[in-house]
């Protein structure tokens, strides 16, 4: 989980920024001798402390247990650049992609204050370092050398192309809910376990067509879950910064082609242990023929009248957490003849 840095864990954030660089400290020979302004010795409360009081974006990412296991500060020019400030990971969690999902979250948080660019300090010699930026799009552009650092200076650069962004990759951020669902101000990594008390928004849609039928689309088989069985509609995770009826219609457009020109009506809202599901109805004049298919989602899909709906429905085949989740829907609109 990501969220931002409260100021009783300033000093939490100072040992994991010392502990991290410390390990580059330590590969390049620096020491509080030669290299006293350096990260790893230079890190203070009262440092972190100013910065927070300025009101510094500062983020830190955190396991289940509240610990604090990376870090990040954005230090804004006021000229739409900003500066990636100590972006770093505790030695024994790294190659978890961690420091990867806290630079795409950092790039969404500049783009998010209008930023347009933001700007890389790094140690020149650490050519590692330098490479894992270039692979996550960011561009070399010069060194400067300081009397009083051992090393060069080197710096680098990311265009923000705003939600496009190409280390995006398979990174997916979702915001955190409540129960209730309001936002509970800190952001989710797909694939992680969500943390007690937190859930993540998933929005689906039972698709309608003006004739009366509905629509199934069956799931691609290799789909972890429910592979081959069949759906109604389309369904997904809601993404950080979408709304639960903006997160709809894009997994509706995306899973079956179909815009929802019309307001979505909703159908349910259902609360499990680490999820919200808000359920819409799409009711739709599309030909039937232009349903679009989304490669490893989806490999199938049929148009069926309420008879051959029940059948589905109430067989082997359909997503059963779907059916207990459509349930209440399909026994007022569908379940009677």
């Amino acid at each position: 989980m990501i969220r931002p840095v409260k100021k009783c864990e300033i000093d939490k954030c100072v040992e994991v920024i010392r502990k991290s660089f410390l390990t580059v400290a330590q590969e390049y020979g620096f020491t509080e001798e030669n290299a006293p302004r350096f990260t790893a010795f230079a890190t203070t409360s009262e440092r972190l402390n100013r910065q927070y009081d300025e009101g510094r974006p500062m983020y830190g990412y955190f396991d289940e247990n509240g610990q604090i296991l990376g870090y990040y500060s954005l230090h804004m020019q006021g000229n739409e650049e900003c500066e990636l400030n100590n972006l770093c990971v505790l030695p024994e969690y790294r190659h978890r992609h961690i420091g990867e999902i806290l630079f795409f979250h950092a790039l969404t948080t500049a783009d998010d204050r209008g930023c347009k660019k933001v700007i890389i300090g790094i140690v020149e010699e650490n050519q590692k370092l330098r490479i894992w930026y270039e692979k996550l799009g960011a561009k070399h552009i010069g060194t400067k050398k300081f009397d009083f650092f051992p090393f060069a200076c080197g710096y680098m650069e990311k265009d923000i192309k705003g939600k496009s962004m190409e280390c995006k990759q398979s990174i997916e951020l979702w915001d955190a809910y409540h129960e209730d669902g309001t936002l509970a101000g800190c952001d989710l990594i797909r694939g992680e376990k969500i943390p007690n008390g937190f859930k993540h928004m998933v929005a689906e849609v039972f698709v309608m067509h003006r004739d009366g039928s509905i629509l199934l689309m069956q799931r691609d088989f290799s789909k972890p879950n429910y592979p081959g069985f069949w759906e109604s509609g389309a369904g997904g995770s809601v993404l950080k910064g979408e709304s639960a009826l903006d997160g709809a219609r894009r997994e509706l457009l995306e899973e079956t082609g179909i815009i929802a020109d019309d307001d979505l009506e909703n159908l349910y809202y259902v609360v499990t242990a680490t999820t919200i599901y808000r359920g819409y109805l799409c009711v739709t004049d599309i030909s039937k023929e232009n349903v679009q298919l989304q490669k490893g989602e989806t490999i199938a899909f049929r148009w069926v009248d309420k008879q051959e709906f029940r059948k589905v429905f109430n067989s082997d085949q359909y997503v059963d957490k779907l059916r207990e989740r459509l349930s209440e829907f399909a026994a007022h609109d569908f379940q009677k003849e």
